[in-house]
């Protein structure tokens, strides 16, 4: 099938958007104590959910550019390295900066508010973006347990490409069974719904969301024939801002699957709505760098910078949120100008030197710049 999605444009604004929203989700956490933070954190802790709508673009993003191309081991051995490159130099950026601390506080130069959250004895599953399996808190930079859960989902694309290569209909099995056999776990063992798992399972999580967007990409064409309403994104997404505390964590997950649907409808269109007019897109390059830094950032601000001020005001995390954010800002750019891009380049020219024939790494290089 002739891919006739010419434009992400809704889901690369979706994806900035549900960024800033865990920013504020965990920012929030920070000021509880004020009228103001008690209140952010009674009415966004659905903002967890925003984690579920990276994994399904992320599946309709891996799907657009990959689908077709992990077919044999050297496509899906590169497939895995790019997708490694992308992702890891900033996870192990900021999983030294907390190991540091970590040290500091191991030898009494520091002081924290919860030395738990940083055990040596997690920095196996974290080196091996394990930790979103079977961990026993969330430790280090936590936001990356959503790192090894898409991991996962990776690993296994290749397994999905060719099963629905087959017979494109079994991607509905796909999103059924992992959702299904999670729904099954969280009933039989009296465990939290799965909708809010994350070191402890976050990464079977992720697999029918993941999976959701493959579905939306093979069955594009009919999802962008379907009838347009006017403004229906921004309607639900609002709703979803405004009413979602209101809804359980399974209700508040199909919510988000409905807003990431209505997204990919419009782009597969080719659609101009409300929302991409607004053109949070123009700043969705940044998704991964403020997801990543939001917590590091926070803690040299908020915690250390807090600390400093404390005596002279006891609103000091509050005074500082705005320069948390600014730096936030800041951060963002300058790590994916100067860290993840060089770097990022720099593994994947190393592996196809290593790897790849010249002239194939031509071809597939224009393949994913037209992707």
């Amino acid at each position: 099938m002739q891919d006739t999605t010419s434009t992400t444009r809704q889901l690369d604004g979706l994806r900035i958007v549900a960024a800033c929203a865990v920013v504020v989700l965990h920012y929030s956490d920070y000021i509880k104590d004020q009228p103001t933070g008690k209140f952010m954190v009674d009415h966004t802790w659905h903002f967890n959910q925003f984690v579920d709508l990276f994994f399904v673009i992320s599946g309709f993003i891996i799907a657009r550019q990959y689908l077709h191309r992990v077919g044999e081991a050297a496509s899906t051995g590169r497939f895995l390295w790019r997708r490694i490159a992308r992702i890891y130099p900033l996870h192990l950026a900021t999983l030294a900066f907390y190991v540091v601390i970590a040290l500091a506080l191991q030898f009494g130069l520091a002081r924290i508010d919860n030395p738990v959250r940083y055990p040596f004895s997690d920095l196996p599953a974290q080196l091996l973006l394990l930790h979103a399996f079977d961990g026993e808190r969330l430790t280090f930079n936590f936001p990356s347990w959503s790192l090894s859960a898409e991991m996962l989902c990776y690993v296994l694309f290749p397994v999905v490409a060719a099963i629905t290569a087959r017979r494109k209909a079994l991607i509905v099995l796909l999103i059924v069974l992992p959702a299904l056999a999670n729904s099954l776990y969280a009933e039989f063992t009296g465990i939290t719904p799965w909708a809010d798992w994350i070191n402890k399972g976050g990464a079977f999580r992720a697999l029918p969301g993941f999976n959701l967007g493959v579905a939306c990409y093979l069955y594009r064409d009919r999802i962008a024939a379907w009838p347009a309403i006017s403004g229906s994104l921004v309607i639900s997404l609002t709703a979803f801002f405004l009413l979602g505390s209101f809804l359980s964590p399974m209700a508040a997950l199909i919510a988000i699957y409905l807003i990431a649907v209505l997204a990919i409808q419009s782009d597969c269109a080719g659609r101009s709505t409300l929302f991409s007019d607004l053109g949070f897109d123009r700043w969705a390059s940044l998704t991964y760098s403020c997801y990543m830094l939001h917590i590091p950032v926070a803690t040299i601000v908020l915690t250390f910078g807090s600390r400093l001020l404390m005596p002279a005001t006891p609103d000091a995390k509050l005074i500082l949120l705005p320069l948390a954010v600014i730096t936030l800002a800041l951060a963002s750019v300058l790590s994916l100008r100067y860290l993840e891009t060089p770097l990022r380049r720099c593994l994947t020219d190393a592996f196809d030197r290593r790897f790849v024939k010249p002239g194939a790494v031509r071809a597939v290089s224009r393949q994913e710049t037209a992707g």
